[in-house]
């Protein structure tokens, strides 16, 4: 005698929904990981960063040729995201008492981050990017964050970094 389910006498149909439920919400949560907004992306991806990053609030503010989108984590970092007329992405900013995930803020730039974290050595609390095509400063220490990245080629005209805060 075996014991176990009959193959012949049909699942009951709270577990059938309970497979169904825990299969849709395995599809979903590996879906939507990856999908995560970052600097150089297009502002329709910001959206995606709010339910990444677990936002409890967030704001749009209008400027003459850029949009800045303002979110603020649950732990209290507020991020900026700075997102042009044609909707690209093209600037960063944060504060808070901790860093805010860099990794969806950074996104393909983030690898960049690491490897100049990696070669600073004289000090861990500051790490600086500086290239043509991407200015990246990041701060910690204990109690407080801050950094700022952005793409200076594909900053509106008529912005600075001093724009950007």
């Amino acid at each position: 005698m075996t014991v176990g389910r009959n193959p012949a006498r049909p699942r009951s149909v709270s577990a059938t929904r309970l497979l169904g439920a825990s299969l849709a919400g395995l599809v979903a949560f590996v879906l939507a990981r990856p999908a995560s907004a970052a600097l150089g992306d297009t502002a329709a991806s910001i959206a995606r960063d709010r339910i990444v990053m677990r936002v409890s609030q967030s704001s749009t503010t209008p400027m003459q040729s850029y949009d800045v989108h303002r979110m603020v984590d649950p732990a209290g970092a507020v991020v900026r995201e700075y997102a042009d007329r044609a909707g690209n992405v093209f600037a960063v900013t944060w504060h808070g008492p901790r860093s805010p995930d860099l990794k969806t803020l950074l996104g393909g730039y983030y690898d960049r981050y690491v490897a100049a974290a990696a070669q600073h050595r004289t000090g861990h609390h500051l790490v600086t990017v500086h290239a043509p095509d991407l200015v990246l400063s990041v701060v910690r220490f204990q109690r407080v964050a801050y950094g700022r990245a952005y793409l200076p080629t594909r900053m509106p005209s008529g912005v600075t970094k001093a724009d950007l805060r």
